[in-house]
């Protein structure tokens, strides 16, 4: 399709894989990851980690749901609970990166949209086939890679991804996937979707000045699948070295089991790696629920 798209893998890689995991034996999953309660979404600039790649902004007074996921999706339970009641949450712009069921829940986006019914819908290029019906033609907005758009004075830039999109046996890459950086006049912020390592990282850090770079760190084994896919923590601290971000905070991992390393590897590996050597930006671990405020000054740099 175009050369971020991950290379196709054989139907005997996979079922080999699917075949190994029910031979092995599965020992209950328990998440100790810390969770904090929220009553209420908080006031003020802020991003909010929901769990896995679910991320709540308000940036300069716009509230932005990335990838809404508030509940289990098809074939997966969620291990960690929602962290604020799902009545509490509200959105002025939906951003979703691409169909994948972990990352587009059509249950959450529906509630989102019924009880927000002046919500505007940012998707990638051929995203329309799943939302007819659902929203207003002239509320839902297609991009193409590197396409921008300005709405509720915050400027939104779909960027690429090393990835790829499917939903049924019969739409395989019919639409777009990447992640988006969302910039006003004192902030920009980039969340990168799913993706795999490559060259994209350091062509995004080459068109923006990003504050804040949300990563996915989990669903890297086994390695020969997922490494097409996504970022185990080593590339995705080196993907922010790429990108130039002043802080990473991970994200992607502890919510669903989606592969086969353990729930709390990713972000144990991660800050392993960080405690353990220097690199030329900040680190910032969430808790699930945890708020995060900006900081105070940016620059805005576009395409």
């Amino acid at each position: 399709m175009h050369r971020y798209t991950s290379p196709r893998l054989s139907f005997l890689t996979i079922a080999k894989w699917q075949f190994s995991k029910s031979l092995r034996k599965k020992d209950p999953v328990v998440s100790t990851l810390p969770i904090i309660s929220q009553d209420e979404l908080p006031k003020g600039d802020y991003a909010l980690w929901l769990g896995h790649a679910t991320l709540w902004l308000n940036i300069g007074g716009t509230t932005v749901a990335i990838d809404p996921v508030l509940g289990d999706i098809p074939l997966y339970r969620r291990h960690t609970p929602l962290p604020l009641p799902r009545e509490k949450l509200y959105a002025d712009v939906i951003l979703i990166t691409h169909a994948h069921y972990d990352h587009f829940d059509k249950a959450s986006v529906d509630y989102l949209l019924k009880h927000n019914p002046e919500i505007i819908v940012v998707a990638p290029n051929g995203f329309w086939r799943y939302l007819k019906g659902k929203i207003d033609r002239e509320r839902c907005f297609e991009l193409e890679l590197w396409e921008s758009l300005m709405v509720k004075g915050l400027f939104i830039t779909l960027t690429p991804s090393k990835h790829w999109s499917k939903r049924t046996p019969f739409d395989t890459n019919k639409a777009l996937w990447g992640g988006y950086v969302i910039q006003n006049s004192e902030h920009t912020l980039y969340h990168a979707g799913d993706s795999a390592y490559g060259e994209h990282f350091k062509e995004i850090g080459e068109r923006f000045d990003i504050d804040e770079a949300f990563l996915p760190i989990g669903a890297y084994r086994p390695e020969e699948i997922m490494r097409h896919n996504h970022l185990n923590p080593p590339e995705a601290l080196q993907a922010a070295e790429d990108l130039g971000a002043k802080t990473v905070v991970p994200i992607h991992y502890g919510t669903f089991i989606l592969s086969d390393e353990p729930i709390h590897e990713p972000i144990e590996w991660f800050e392993k790696l960080t405690h353990s050597h220097e690199y030329p930006f900040d680190t910032r671990a969430l808790k699930i629920g945890e708020i995060y405020r900006f900081n105070e000054t940016s620059t805005l740099k576009s395409t």
